[in-house]
């Protein structure tokens, strides 16, 4: 409720005009997104749109932020890297949105990046786990999501500490997303003295994978690592499990949504997942709050709310809470200091945001769940590289 509060009384102050601040009128806040809206990852991208509408609707409908409204442009560019460059510099150039926000995507948040970066435009979440967003720190570039070379360290901990494994082996997609992963959980085992008992790579949007599964067999591992997107993963899990085998399976953050279940069938039972996002728990208030509003303005959405549209609500809610610190005179550097300021900062879904002048990673903890009877069943609370 104090959120609530600080939202309506930001709504009602005196607004201050900063001359020439691209996007920014006494009266509205115009920024821009990226996001699949058609092709195979359209739903992800669907979702997140949603999630970052529904929250500035709520946002807008309590009176904006120091008066102001915010209005999104979101552009499509079908998750492919050429049209994001394109797209991107329309929104800049032609619409001049004053940020971008909640971009989908490793491949075209790289290949946006520099571009954000030297112009001097905020570039605020991205859904993308690349390390390179945040290491080294660009200036105007803030990630919220934990990378993927953190979270391979985080998986290799969880696999030897807690679940005891010594021979751990590593299924992944040859792209960033994979290399990185595996950097990740090879840089932790080469702490305790272990490495992979397999390295098995795919190609991106490969589809059979009863080769790579025998691989995988013929190590006989005790933990199986899955770098993959959405699609490649359920087919993993499935050939594995039809394959006999039979051993734990983990896999990253970007498969924690009830589409895996949905597709995997039996297949994704126990399987272990990274989470960053709170699991929906509706006797936490912050959660019920969130599904609440969630409701009002979706009402013919089917079933809970997934992770994309959450990922989206939590875009929007880390570059509301900035917009709130940065004041009334609004301009990209205050906006830039009040993102620095951001030291362990809670909205209803982001926790534990932190920034500063050299940092940009945003998230840098994360906890595991398990699949259980087709639900998520949370194990473990936060946890943090030493």
């Amino acid at each position: 409720m104090r959120k609530v509060l600080a939202f309506i009384l930001a709504a009602i102050s005196m607004v201050g005009v900063a001359q020439g601040v691209p996007g920014v009128t006494e009266d509205k806040i115009l920024i821009g997104s990226f996001q699949a809206l058609s092709g195979p990852v359209a739903p992800i991208g669907l979702d997140m749109t949603r999630g970052m509408q529904t929250y500035f609707r709520w946002i807008n409908d309590l009176g904006g932020v120091w008066g102001r409204k915010i209005e999104l442009l979101v552009e499509n560019d079908q998750f492919n890297p050429a049209l994001t460059v394109a797209l991107v510099k329309k929104l800049v150039e032609t619409d001049g949105v004053f940020a971008i926000v909640g971009g989908l995507g490793t491949p075209g948040c790289l290949a946006v990046m520099d571009y954000l970066n030297s112009n001097g435009v905020p570039f605020v979440y991205q859904g993308s786990g690349s390390s390179k967003l945040a290491f080294p720190p660009k200036e105007w570039v803030f990630a919220v999501q934990p990378n993927y070379t953190v979270e391979g360290q985080i998986i290799a901990k969880y696999a030897v500490e807690e679940l005891g494994a010594k021979r751990i082996a590593v299924i992944y997609q040859n792209d960033d997303i994979g290399n990185e992963g595996l950097t990740g959980v090879k840089m932790y085992l080469e702490k305790v003295g272990l490495k992979p008992v397999a390295e098995v790579a795919f190609t991106p949007g490969q589809v059979g994978f009863s080769a790579e599964v025998l691989k995988l067999m013929a190590a006989n591992p005790e933990v199986v690592v899955i770098y993959a997107i959405l699609a490649p993963t359920v087919g993993i899990l499935v050939e594995a499990k039809a394959a006999g085998l039979n051993t734990q399976f983990i896999t990253s953050y970007i498969n924690a949504d009830l589409s895996l279940v949905q597709l995997a069938g039996e297949a994704a039972e126990g399987l272990l997942l990274t989470g960053w996002v709170p699991v929906l728990d509706l006797t936490d208030y912050d959660m019920f709050l969130y599904y609440s509003v969630f409701r009002y303005y979706n009402p013919d959405y089917p079933g809970i709310p997934s992770g994309y549209v959450a990922a989206g609500w939590i875009a929007a809610e880390v570059f509301t809470g900035a917009l709130l610190k940065a004041g009334p005179e609004l301009t990209r550097e205050s906006l830039k200091t009040a993102l620095e300021s951001m030291r362990n900062w809670d909205g209803l879904l982001a926790k534990g945001i932190t920034y500063g002048p050299d940092e940009r990673a945003g998230k840098m903890s994360m906890y595991f769940f398990r699949i259980q009877s087709g639900t998520f069943i949370p194990v473990t609370g936060w946890i943090f590289l030493p």
